[in-house]
């Protein structure tokens, strides 16, 4: 019948089909059992991970000690209430010494780093540097600090104990024989005067001493010591106590000229406001010149009383 002619001749092989089938199947049968072979010919070697995990273990320990050391902070940075001072060579200082000036073992670790990797002080703002010192803090030993040139070293009698002082965090005391007793009246010139020669003055510390310079350099110089009164923390009955004990050089002062100054010169200063400044910038865009204060009083553009007080410290040039 023609299917079953059909049949045979569609599902029968010649010999070379017979012979690739064969192979085909036998390559199939080497890939299985080698496949099934394979887990047992090669040794899986399971590597020692134990240090590994070790470090990942003080890894982890370490993360929770700072964790730890965020909630509850470690008090490292608080200043000794009872120190002594005395002149120092912040290259040459002991341990010892250091505590005595009251430092912390961190602030005294931290100096050994810095000395350790090759830095030297050679200023002493240098000292200040030192992410463990706080402004504070270096504002009471600042005056104690004495860094020689090179090749000399702190005489003897530069190293001597100066004076024991209980200091406080918010105004320290600087020098004084007992903690009651009253700091010696000397005469100080204001406008030349750095903040160590200011703290020697009665009821001066190193917080007011700053903020007293920090003014002086705003406005120019003192031209009275009563302007002391403006500095931030001073009172009226300090002024009175300290005026016998200074003095102001008028030639010190740094004065703006007028006819040159620009918004930003004039607005820094404390006695000129914003309405004044415009009101002066734009008078001298109008005129050209300014040849005196009392022209900017006739023209209202400050009062009387406004004028003098900025007449230190102004120049028509």
């Amino acid at each position: 019948m023609p299917w079953k002619s059909f049949l045979k001749n569609y599902f029968s092989f010649s010999r070379s089909e017979r012979y690739g089938i064969l192979g085909l199947c036998g390559c199939i049968l080497l890939v299985i059992v080698i496949r099934l072979l394979l887990p047992h010919l090669i040794k899986n070697d399971i590597p020692d991970t134990t240090s590994f995990e070790n470090e990942i273990a003080l890894f982890r320990k370490s993360i929770d000690s700072a964790q730890v050391a965020k909630v509850q902070p470690v008090q490292y940075d608080i200043i000794r209430e009872e120190r002594e001072f005395f002149y120092f060579d912040p290259n040459h200082a002991t341990d010892e010494e250091w505590v005595k000036l009251g430092l912390n073992n961190r602030q005294i670790q931290n100096i050994h780093n810095y000395l350790a990797k090759g830095g030297k002080f050679k200023r002493k703002e240098d000292f200040q540097k030192l992410y463990t010192i706080p402004a504070t803090q270096y504002s009471v030993l600042e005056p104690y600090i004495r860094i020689p040139s090179s090749g000399a070293s702190l005489k003897p009698a530069e190293t001597a104990k100066v004076a024991p002082v209980t200091a406080s965090e918010k105004e320290p005391v600087n020098v004084a024989t007992t903690k009651y007793s009253e700091k010696k009246a000397i005469p100080i010139e204001l406008n030349a005067a750095d903040s160590s020669m200011l703290m020697q003055l009665s009821g001066i510390g190193p917080v007011l001493a700053a903020r007293i310079i920090k003014y002086r350099t705003r406005i120019g110089g003192y031209a009275e010591v009563t302007q002391l009164g403006e500095v931030y923390g001073i009172k009226p009955e300090l002024v009175e106590k300290l005026t016998p004990q200074l003095s102001i050089d008028k030639l010190l002062i740094r004065k703006m000229s007028i006819n040159t100054a620009t918004f930003k010169d004039l607005i820094s200063h404390p006695y000129l406001n914003e309405q004044q400044t415009k009101g002066i910038l734009n008078y001298k865009k109008l005129q050209g010149r300014i040849n005196g204060l009392d022209e900017l009083v006739r023209n209202n553009i400050l009062t009387r009383e406004d004028a003098d007080r900025i007449e230190p410290y102004v120049s028509f040039e």
